[in-house]
């Protein structure tokens, strides 16, 4: 799971450097916020979509390591649904190994889902995490009330998906929302803190 963490990582890292050059270009430059506020915007899409892939990679390679019995299987594993085709091709695979067929499995079947929303993390998780009340577990390691915590992810997806689907446009006026700097590096470090929350106790 090492690697998953690696690539949120860097995936972070891009982020932190895109702010860097928002502040330079308003500090150092003297560009109204407002001429380069898109870079901040693109911070929100690309920190989420960091925890998304996060989430994905870290749901198979936890899969793979129960399929080769490194992990102890939980219920939604027992219960993920492959094909007869699928089943087959696992199960005759010799070169490549089962394994890396099944993982193959796993991204075809997840590749068209996004891991964003609270209740698909939580759903995704349940594929290689036993723990029953996951929402409170991970808020507990952040130090948060788990209402609070979903609250926070929610808005924050609420957020992506206005900028990516809205162009970041009110609906009724036509005029672009603020977007403020603070508020954006508020969103960079819940959800670099909650991905980091998530790897430690899945790991």
């Amino acid at each position: 799971m090492l690697r998953a963490k690696q690539i949120f990582d860097i995936g972070i890292n891009r982020v932190r450097n895109i702010d860097s050059l928002f502040v330079h270009l308003t500090t150092q430059l003297g560009f109204n916020p407002s001429e380069v506020s898109d870079l901040l915007r693109s911070e929100i899409v690309y920190s989420l979509s960091s925890f998304d892939r996060l989430i994905h990679d870290l749901v198979k390679t936890g899969m793979v390591d129960s399929f080769k019995g490194h992990r102890t299987p939980t219920n939604a594993y027992k219960n993920f649904s492959i094909s007869l085709n699928q089943f087959d091709a696992i199960n005759s695979a010799s070169v490549p190994p089962a394994e890396f067929v099944f993982e193959q499995t796993i991204t075809s079947s997840h590749k068209h889902l996004s891991f964003q929303d609270p209740d698909k993390v939580v759903e995704a998780l349940s594929l290689i995490w036993h723990e029953n009340h996951k929402w409170q577990k991970i808020a507990t390691k952040m130090g948060m009330n788990q209402n609070d915590l979903k609250t926070e992810l929610k808005n924050i997806v609420i957020r992506r998906n206005q900028i990516v689907h809205e162009s970041d446009f009110e609906l009724f006026t036509g005029d672009i929302q603020l977007i403020i700097h603070s508020d954006t590096q508020q969103s960079v470090d819940f959800i670099n803190n909650l991905a980091n929350t998530i790897y430690n106790l899945v790991k």
